[in-house]
């Protein structure tokens, strides 16, 4: 998997991943994603428009993730997300515990 940042503005940060999320690549996304959550952004997105597979490692991770930047008050948005995955978070309702938007969404709300 490739990982990527962009900073959107002081306080809102774009992870763009890319190829695929399984066990392999679970333990450097979370050392990845720690960093960027150490410097207390208020936002940070998570684009998986270039995420076509990933497996029950890689969506537990994305769930630690979440709970761990609850627990820091930084919102965590997922952009992007491919239809089918999509598709198995609804199944498992996770469309419920993660805030899934577009992208232009995720702009238009937090680089204000």
């Amino acid at each position: 998997m490739d990982i990527r940042t962009q900073k959107i503005t002081n306080s809102a940060v774009l992870v763009e991943l890319s190829g695929k999320f399984n066990i392999e690549e679970v333990f450097r996304f979370e050392e990845y994603i720690n960093e960027i959550m150490n410097n207390m952004p208020s936002a940070i997105a998570i684009n998986m428009e270039e995420i076509k597979y990933i497996d029950s490692s890689g969506i537990g991770s994305l769930i630690k993730t979440m709970n761990i930047a609850k627990g820091r008050n930084i919102d965590l948005v997922i952009t992007g997300i491919d239809k089918e995955i999509l598709h198995i978070f609804k199944i498992a309702y996770l469309d419920r515990f993660f805030t899934i938007m577009s992208y232009q969404e995720f702009l238009d709300h937090y680089s204000k």
